[in-house]
């Protein structure tokens, strides 16, 4: 029985997830016959085409010369009326946008910043013109979102993946994306929803697929539907109109095994977690624990459209280890959506797959995908890179640890083996809130790990956020200060900055115990049935607004204290990681000092 996996929209472009070629390399290694789709990159290039972009103009006529208009149609009607007046706008989107995207392909013309900024500028408006025919669907370079969220809730769901008008993808799939190759010779397609925007494009390939195609299996995996295994007893109807089954946690035994039941037309009640119907009741098959690593095998990238993703060169992805070393933050949901117990990669293997991974797909540049390396296992990468030989380039996650264990020896050793650009998680920089998150460090030892870091050549890229439960303003007020006295303005040990608001997640520890937090209570919205996000009340730290402002005035603070913003910001990691490559660290600083003056 030959099987399909697909990767739905919208994710980046710039990519592939990683999820479908470890899947294909194990089952593959077990003798399956498995062909893999990332219809997310070709959604995109369907999308960035004087085609669609024509498509889309006929969409707005259409829902104007509407008799009876929508509460949407008449509200985008100015915009739309706007759009078809402005005959020049249009010509000079449909006339770019094919070179906008070559820029992004052309291994010369990617490097010269201006016109790589007026390219991605290009696809900007594209998308932008795109969203304004779905309207008030909002569709970028990175997310989709519908009003209300309808991924939050089963009616939301039921009515989003019908909706021709509002859900772009639901025709994408039946008049082109689907039409690619016979479903006919599938016994099985997996479809991976990673994240809250795939849930209503992978839903919607899921029912066409079902409508079409009624012999298929369908099966959905990753870490959406981990998180909502929960209450799938109250959510038949999607077993019954969309998918056949959902697979928890980590994929390669589970699919293995379902593949070999349907095979052979036995029951399914011996595949380990899955849920399924059985006599029209859900059912949820006992656990099993996860693979070690020497059980899993190398990605396999075969059948993907390398060349159609948004870069000059392949950046693969890449796992040295699965689950997380430290597996204490409060506010993370990581180690549930893997169920499983740290397991890393033997750090030779790991220099030995690069190696291979970069002559077969002709690159040298990789994104280690980890939730967390420790220090130790990168030094023996690292160290089993450079003495192998392997050509790399890449950028990493790494936590905070003491000074003793992350020395200027270690980091000196990533960058001669090719680590060009670290994220680093410091969420907060007051010692009582990365206390109460339980990060394991406190800022002394932020500071002293990033200078180490910085010294060895290393691009410093830090994550924060705002409005942990109990945070006051001087705290966060600790946090900004920290940014800009080590910014490219201060000492120039901190070199990129992403900032967000907390967000309280189903499945955190702050989740499970939101009292230990000082929450007096979280805020279930019956409507909100299906949702991963909560509200919730609290009587002690800053109030949503007050969080709200000091992310505004911190956005002017960044840009003011780095000034190499005006290129990081446009330029996604993947970009950034070649961008490093082919400027260094030093001259990327200096570039944007003349643009910020000229702007």
């Amino acid at each position: 029985m030959k099987t399909a996996l697909v990767f739905p929209p919208q994710w980046y472009p710039s990519q592939p997830y990683l999820a479908l070629p470890t899947l294909k390399a194990y089952l593959e290694t077990k003798g399956h016959e498995v062909d893999q789709f990332d219809f997310n990159v070709e959604s995109y290039d369907l999308f960035l085409s004087r085609v669609y972009l024509e498509r889309c103009i006929n969409k707005i006529q259409s829902r104007l010369s509407k008799q009876e208009q929508s509460n949407e149609d008449r509200e985008a009607e100015p915009i739309h009326r706007q759009i078809l007046e402005d005959t020049n706008y249009l010509e000079t989107i449909f006339s770019e946008i094919n070179d906008a995207k070559q820029v992004l392909r052309d291994e010369e013309r990617f490097f010269q910043f201006e016109e790589y900024k007026n390219a991605y500028t290009t696809l900007k408006v594209a998308m932008q013109l795109i969203s304004y025919a779905h309207f008030p669907s909002k569709i970028d370079l990175d997310s989709f979102f519908m009003k209300g969220n309808p991924e939050e809730n089963l009616q939301g769901i039921l009515t989003a993946t019908q909706d021709a008008t509002k859900n772009p993808f639901l025709e994408l799939y039946e008049n082109d994306l689907l039409k690619k190759t016979d479903w006919r010779q599938y016994g099985l397609v997996g479809i991976s929803i990673i994240h809250a925007g795939q849930v209503i494009p992978g839903l919607t390939l899921a029912r066409v697929l079902r409508d079409r195609y009624p012999h298929l299996h369908i099966v959905i995996g990753g870490s959406v539907f981990a998180r909502h295994q929960d209450i799938l007893e109250d959510k038949k109807i999607l077993f019954d109109e969309m998918f056949h089954s959902i697979v928890l946690f980590e994929g390669e035994h589970p699919l293995d095994q379902l593949i070999n039941q349907l095979r052979d037309s036995k029951p399914l009640d011996t595949v380990p977690n899955l849920i399924y119907i059985k006599n029209g009741e859900v059912i949820r098959n006992a656990s099993a624990k996860a693979l070690s690593y020497d059980q899993l095998a190398c990605p396999n990238f075969d059948d993907l459209p390398l060349s159609k993703y948004l870069m000059p060169y392949p950046v693969l992805p890449y796992m040295a280890s699965r689950g997380c070393y430290w597996g204490k933050c409060t506010f993370c949901t990581h180690s549930f959506i893997y169920d499983s117990h740290y397991r890393k990669e033997n750090e030779e293997r790991v220099a030995e797959e690069l190696d291979y991974l970069g002559k077969k797909y002709k690159t040298k540049y990789f994104t280690f995908s980890d939730e967390a390396i420790s220090p130790n296992a990168f030094d023996r990468m690292s160290k089993a890179i450079l003495s192998q030989g392997v050509e790399m380039r890449a950028l990493g996650m790494l936590k905070f640890e003491s000074d003793s264990v992350e020395t200027v020896e270690l980091f000196e050793n990533m960058y001669k083996a090719g680590f060009l650009m670290l994220f680093f998680g410091l969420e907060s920089a007051n010692d009582r809130i990365l206390s109460i998150i339980e990060k394991g460090c406190d800022q002394a030892t932020e500071k002293r790990v990033l200078e180490n870091s910085s010294l060895a050549g290393i691009w410093n890229h830090l994550y924060l956020f705002f409005g942990f439960p109990t945070e006051e303003k001087h705290e966060a007020q600790e946090t900004i200060d920290f940014t800009v006295q080590h910014g490219e303005l201060g000492d120039g040990t901190v070199h990129s900055v992403g900032q967000s608001v907390f967000s309280l997640e189903k499945d955190s520890a702050i989740y499970h115990n939101p009292a230990k937090f000082q929450i007096n209570k979280i805020l279930r919205d019956p409507k909100r049935d299906m949702a991963i996000i909560f509200d919730y009340e609290i009587d002690k730290g800053m109030s949503k607004d007050e969080v709200l402002n000091i992310y505004e005035s911190f956005e002017k603070i960044i840009e003011a204290n780095f000034p190499s913003r005006s290129i990081w910001n446009y330029l996604s990691r993947e970009h950034f990681l070649l961008y490093l490559d082919h400027y260094g660290r030093e001259e990327i600083l200096n570039m944007a000092h003349p643009l910020v003056q000229h702007t």
